[in-house]
């Protein structure tokens, strides 16, 4: 109910709607946003009362839950510093409920902000007979007279409604209200009673005259290294003589008395434990004016588990709340903790929200007694919730490594959570004796692998302090690790995302101010070499003896602070669907480096890629793509028969649940422009652009006849798909409904399958089709089924082509090629080497054709336009497609349907991905 009262007032507060909660009531109690109008509000209180009405009318439902328009009266109307404020009473049957109002303000003659304190359902049983005066008066000061024997009753008020707020529903009881004083010891409270029995029910004092503080005995690091220490119990709901308070930032809780009992427990505004040992932890104590009572839980490993957690995890909150650049709901929210979990042990993890820690065993401590625990699972969540919809992405061993680096920059150590085991080793350590983390050596298991980032921002931490001093130097690195992970995407991106933050003019490349420094500290981490080296593989147009030109152009690196150059490249290349592949060295030109891929059978699909050796020993790999590391390439001729841009009536594709077709707006690591014309086909282009959890989104293509005479019926079209590990998140291209392709899976398990999808250019894509196109059709259907975490931006898809393959010639000896059925070629044996087969080649009298990649309009280059030899028509006028080949265009565009075929030269793209581990503890 309340969800969909705040939908239905925040469509009409705007985008900028905003809303702040209160924990026990569920009501907003302050509202803002764009504003409503309010003509005349300003000048004229009936105008303004007027338009109030009719705002709580239509939002009471979310300002009041349960109650009427006519239980609030107007009680104050003030105009003052260009703001008109109402101010309306909560009754309940006529009787004044304590604390329960709702207020307006209009500014410039808008609505500009609503606040709610009203109290939710309000149900009392009333009486017809409340106690006298006197009887009241009495009542009150029996209970006071004890603690103070001068006190003296005043007024008592006609009956009210006073809610008693505490763990569990709000209670409503029918009170009287009796003003009390005291002239020594000093005190004034107002003191509620049963307005039917005259039971006490609460008292509130006037006055605040004294303090006290409340303080927990925990580990500083863990029971098994580092001293014990008293922390403050900030933000901690307390009871001082049965009524509710709670302590401040510092642990201090005030009340009006000499001494007092305070109930201690383990929950508060921002932190909530939750105990799976037992019951949840309390106390209640004396407290003197200007003492302080300390609990320590250091003989009950549980309890003391709850008080740690509990000091911990606001800590950590306040620590992260220093460094935020804006308010960010979780820490100003409350968080569960969930400590002493005995289903499992030596682990703890975080759901993106709440955070969860496991009982101790014989080889490891109880995870909730550990604060650098705590504030590394805290980290996870600040990660999840910190990232900028759209911008940032969570990825599993990027959220480890700055999870570590919090812990570290919190403790000072960068040996993190030393005493998990029992003894005085950290679990794991950021800075390394005689070595570094370095990427990619040091990557696998998330875990281990995130100790590349957090060893990398723990030395920036160390270099700024070394540079700025040591309070400004922790600010600095602790600012660049928060506006950082909110940006990244995954470990190499925290690079470009430091150099962000740490820039003062919006030009990076003229430097930052400490740019030397992130560059040196990310490179001593491997995280900087392709990054500043920047490289694009091109293939040209083919040879006359059939070999494909391979151009890499690369540059020396774009930082005067790092001496990194490449020093040379290797072009290795496989037929698809084997295992051993040829490899052969580039040369060196003005661009960077080229190479050949040797000629080609028809049919054939052949896998490369370029490896390039940089001066620093380490190599950078083109497509740097763990799951699939190659481009591809498909040789020989082939007939389009069915084609689709995207550009005109799309009406005969079935667009499922998130698709839609339009302009791509670079969202989530979709493209920023279509492959060809203007449109694309793709999952949640004008959102966020990541597909929803938990669905299956299917885009299906009209049926599809084949004409007869193809030997080979295949799909190509150009893809950019980002998608997690087929063993949560499955991409799938399905024909007649059976199965083409999927994403790689890795098999690894929940915590290891992290080879996920990711494409960073517009990729060709060669699928055989002609197992599964038995009935002379063909309907494709392009799927995408979730799990419940980890969103990527999903397929984008262009230029979608189905197309057929003639049967092969005979074989023609003499003609300089061995084709299949050939065991030689003018006396060369079929096992020819590579330099005869050249030789040969340069014997043929007619060139062999090879399909050239048609390139992007934004991609330019030497590629030519495909051959566009035309065929003698087919019957169907369905199977019409054109090929453009204007100058510097060589892509398919959808046209009219029209009797033609048209021989089509093959294509070719590069196929990117990058590994990306999931979410882990």
């Amino acid at each position: 109910m309340a969800a969909a009262a705040w939908r239905r007032l925040a469509a009409e507060l705007g985008l900028s709607a905003q809303a702040i909660w209160d924990a026990d009531t569920h009501v907003p109690t302050r509202v803002w946003g764009l504003g409503l109008p309010a003509d005349g509000a300003l000048a004229s209180s009936l105008v303004a009362q007027r338009v109030a009405g009719n705002f709580l009318a239509a939002h009471l439902d979310l300002l009041a839950p349960g109650a009427r328009i006519d239980d609030f009266e107007l009680v104050g109307d003030d105009l003052s510093a260009g703001i008109r404020s109402l101010g309306f009473a909560q009754t309940y049957h006529g009787r004044r409920v304590v604390g329960g109002q709702l207020s307006l303000r209009f500014k410039h003659d808008r609505l500009a902000l609503i606040g709610s304190e009203a109290l939710p359902h309000v149900r009392a049983v009333l009486t017809d007979s409340p106690i006298a005066d006197d009887a009241a008066r009495t009542h009150a000061l029996e209970w006071l007279r004890a603690e103070f024997p001068r006190a003296t009753a005043g007024a008592v008020s006609a009956p009210v409604i006073l809610p008693l707020v505490g763990h569990g529903p709000i209670r409503y009881v029918e009170a009287r209200a009796v003003d009390i004083t005291s002239d020594q010891p000093l005190g004034g409270w107002t003191v509620y009673l049963d307005a039917a029995t005259g039971t006490p029910l609460a008292r509130v004092s006037k006055f605040v005259s004294a303090t006290g503080t409340v303080l927990y005995d925990v580990p500083e690091r863990s029971p098994s290294f580092g001293e014990r220490v008293l922390r403050p119990a900030p933000f901690l709901d307390v009871t001082i003589d049965d009524v509710p308070a709670t302590t401040d930032a510092a642990g201090l809780v005030s009340f009006d008395a000499a001494t007092v009992q305070i109930g201690l427990g383990v929950r508060g505004d921002f932190v909530r434990i939750i105990n799976k040992a037992g019951e949840l932890a309390s106390q209640v104590v004396a407290l003197d004016e200007g003492s302080e009572v300390q609990w320590s839980g250091e003989s009950d490993p549980h309890l003391d588990a709850q008080l740690t957690a509990y000091v911990a995890g606001n800590f950590a909150k306040e620590y992260v709340r220093a460094i935020a650049s804006e308010p960010l709901a979780w820490l100003d929210g409350q968080v569960n903790l969930t400590v002493s979990d005995n289903s499992g042990a030596c682990n703890a993890m975080s759901n993106g929200d709440d955070l969860f820690f496991y009982d101790g065993n014989e080889n490891c401590e109880n995870t909730a007694r550990i604060p650098d625990v705590v504030y590394h699972e805290a980290g996870h969540s600040v990660h999840n919730q910190a990232l900028i919809p759209g911008v940032g992405l969570f990825e599993g061993a990027l959220s480890e490594g700055i999870s570590d680096y919090l812990s570290a920059t919190i403790t000072g150590d960068s040996g993190m959570a030393r005493g998990f085991f029992l003894d005085t080793q950290p679990l794991r350590e950021l800075d390394p004796d005689g070595f570094e983390w370095h990427w990619p050596e040091d990557r696998g298991e998330a875990h281990d692998e995130g100790r590349i980032i957090g060893g990398t921002l723990w030395d920036l931490r160390t270099e700024l302090i070394a540079e700025m001093g040591q309070a400004e130097g922790v600010a600095h690195s602790d600012k660049i690790w928060y506006e950082s992970i909110r940006r990244a995407s995954d470990i190499p991106t925290m690079y470009p995302e430091a150099l962000l933050v740490d820039d003062d003019d919006g030009d990076l490349s003229n430097g930052t101010p400490h740019g030397c420094l992130i560059d040196q500290v990310f490179y001593k981490h491997g995280l900087v070499g392709a990054a500043i080296l920047g490289g694009k593989v091109r293939t040209l147009a083919a040879e006359g003896d059939g070999s494909v030109p391979v151009a890499l152009d690369i540059q020396a690196a774009q930082s005067s602070c790092i001496d990194l150059a490449p020093t040379g490249a290797t072009l290795e290349w496989r037929v698809r669907g084997t295992a051993d592949f040829q490899e052969a060295a580039m040369t060196a030109t003005a661009e960077g480096f080229a190479g050949s891929l040797p000629p080609q059978q028809d049919g054939t699909v052949l896998e490369y890629r370029v490896i390039a050796d940089l001066s620093d020993g380490t190599d950078t790999r083109f497509p740097a793509n763990q799951a699939y590391p190659w481009y591809q390439r498909y040789y020989g001729e082939v007939v389009p028969i069915w084609c689709e841009g995207f550009e005109g009536d799309v009406s005969a594709w079935t667009l499922g649940s998130e698709w839609e077709v339009g302009a791509p707006q670079g969202k989530s690591g979709d493209p920023e422009a279509a492959f060809a014309g203007d449109n694309v086909a793709g999952i949640d282009l004008a959102s966020d652009g990541r597909y929803s959890p938990q669905r299956v989104m299917n885009l299906t293509g009209p049926v599809v006849e084949l004409p007869p005479g193809f030997a080979v019926y295949r799909l190509q079209y150009q893809r950019w798909l980002n998608v997690e590990d087929a063993y949560f998140d499955r991409a799938e291209i399905l024909v007649n409904g059976e199965l083409g392709w999927r994403n790689f899976n890795s098999m690894m398990g929940d915590n290891n399958s992290d080879v996920h999808h990711r494409d960073s250019e517009w990729s060709f894509h060669d699928v055989d089709i002609t197992p599964v196109t038995f009935s002379g059709t063909a309907q494709l259907t392009f799927r995408l089924s979730s799990d419940g975490g980890l969103e990527l931006g999903g397929w984008t898809i262009d230029d979608v082509c189905i197309v057929g393959v003639e049967e092969a010639p005979p074989p023609v000896c003499g003609d300089g090629v061995i084709a299949t059925g050939e065991g030689c070629d003018d006396g060369i044996p079929k096992t020819v080497t590579d330099a005869a087969r050249r030789a040969a080649s340069k014997r043929r009298k007619t060139p062999r054709k090879g399909r050239q990649a048609p390139p992007a309009r934004a991609r330019p280059g030497p590629t030519p336009a495909p051959s566009t030899t035309p065929r003698p028509p087919v019957e169907r006028a369905k199977w019409a497609v054109v090929v453009a080949a204007a100058r510097g265009r060589g892509w398919l565009q959808r046209m009219d349907a029209r009797p033609c075929r048209t021989r089509l030269a093959a294509a070719d793209a590069a196929l990117t991905d990058v590994r990306a581990p999931r979410l882990t503890a």
